[in-house]
């Protein structure tokens, strides 16, 4: 008999009809980087008195099935993981339109930019409706202007959003609507008095009918889809079929380097093995388009957080195993509980914006952003209110002074709900279970 190994194992996936049934077909395969999914016995140690000082028989105790999955943050394959933790996105075909507005130096007092139809202006002084504040630097200046527009109540602008690029000096701009419509949206930048832009084109372009998907997956579902997923060991053979698998926790750290994976905390109702899969004709696994350490971006406002240099984020849903009295040991159902979103952000104290808004105890979005560069694909994770708390900011030595925000999310009364995930890519959404 063959040895198991690691590098030959494999994991299929397939979502459930009915909580803890493998279907019989509809299995496909996952990357993944370990998995420790599968079930647990403990043994009782026996307690009868009266038979000396040698150990009685134990007796056996309630069956448990838990573990995590260590997954490559996959620009196709994570669509799967997304619906488990949140329930199926809605889909869209076609591409978003984009362009970007790009500074070569501060603009002018009274310099404009033209964006969707509306005009603002840049002033010194203290702005007022569609005006931006010409900040001490470029990127301070680009900053406020990607605050102004995305908090602006113009029907033009609404259609867009934006963000600043990681250099400081250029506003990036994407429609909010996949397709054609985009490429009429309007740019411009002002010469005299000197706006010192250039805008990418008079209008955003690249917007298409086809060619692309956007999945939008939202948080609050009422009840979370189940799934079975096999842990095959074809040297051995043996084939470990979990049922009844449910989406716990979501974890992803940020950092400068290394490989970016996401890391599932997964409750299952049962394991059963075999000689044979199971997961009958198995679909190829999605290629994998991997997104990078750094190539992922936090933003707030829209603006990237200066000098960060790690980050956090975690997703609970609070599950809840139904401990039912039943013969074979194992819990009879899986409940949805109440959502967390918490995570942390370390930066390099280099201002107090952050700590004004903990001190001041409001609330801002928060987005953790990652693209491959070459192509269309993206992932946006948008925390609509995010709370931060009041953090030190320890001198240890001769080095920089950092200071960690460990924050948590709440629910957007206006929206109804803590997390949009937005996943660009070009997988079509029956993949993921869209209607």
């Amino acid at each position: 008999m063959a040895r198991a190994r690691g590098a030959n194992a494999r994991m299929a996936l397939a979502i459930e009809q009915t909580f803890g049934f493998a279907p019989a077909a509809g299995f496909g395969l996952m990357a993944f980087v370990s998995a420790s999914l599968g079930e647990e016995q403990p043994l009782i140690d026996g307690e009868l008195l009266g038979r000396g000082r040698e150990p009685s028989e134990p007796g056996r105790d309630a069956v448990t099935n838990t573990g995590d999955a260590v997954v490559p943050m996959c620009a196709r394959q994570i669509g799967v993981w997304l619906r488990l933790l949140l329930g199926a996105p809605t889909s869209a075909v076609g591409k978003a339109a984009r362009g970007a507005i790009t500074f070569a130096a501060q603009p002018a007092n009274n310099g404009t930019i033209g964006v969707g139809g509306q005009t603002f202006t840049f002033v010194t002084g203290t702005p007022t409706a569609n005006q931006i504040q010409i900040g001490a630097t470029l990127p301070a200046t680009v900053a406020n202007a990607v605050r102004v527009l995305n908090a602006s109540a113009a029907t033009g602008v609404q259609a867009a959003s934006y963000r600043q690029n990681d250099r400081g000096n250029a506003i990036l701009i994407q429609h909010d609507a996949l397709g054609v419509a985009g490429n009429a949206f309007a740019l411009e930048a002002s010469t005299t008095p000197a706006s010192n832009a250039s805008v990418s084109g008079a209008t955003l372009t690249g917007g298409a009918a086809s060619g692309g998907y956007r999945h939008t997956f939202t948080s609050g579902a009422a009840v979370l889809p189940s799934a079975s997923i096999e842990i095959q060991h074809p040297e051995v053979p043996a084939f470990n079929m979990n049922y009844g698998v449910k989406a716990n926790t979501l974890g992803v750290q940020m950092q400068r380097g290394g490989n970016l994976t996401a890391t599932l905390g997964l409750i299952a109702q049962g394991e059963s093995v075999d000689t044979a899969s199971a997961a009958g004709a198995v679909a190829a696994e999605m290629a994998v388009a991997r997104f990078s350490q750094f190539s992922g971006s936090v933003l707030r406002h829209g603006v990237p957080i200066a000098d960060l240099v790690s980050g956090q984020f975690n997703l609970s849903n609070g599950l809840d195993p139904v401990p039912a009295i039943r013969s074979d040991g194992r819990v009879s159902g899986i409940d949805e509980g109440a959502l967390a979103l918490t995570g942390q952000i370390g930066v390099r104290y280099s201002g107090p914006e952050l700590q004004l808004q903990a001190e001041n105890g409001e609330a801002s979005d928060l987005e953790y952003l990652w693209t491959l560069p070459g192509t269309d694909f993206s992932l946006r994770l948008v925390l609509h209110r995010v709370f931060l708390p009041k953090a030190k900011r320890p001198v240890t030595g001769p080095g920089g002074i950092q200071a960690d925000y460990g924050y948590q999310a709440a629910v957007d009364p206006t929206l109804g709900r803590a997390l949009t995930v937005i996943l660009d890519n070009d997988v079509a959404g029956s993949a993921y279970g869209a209607a």
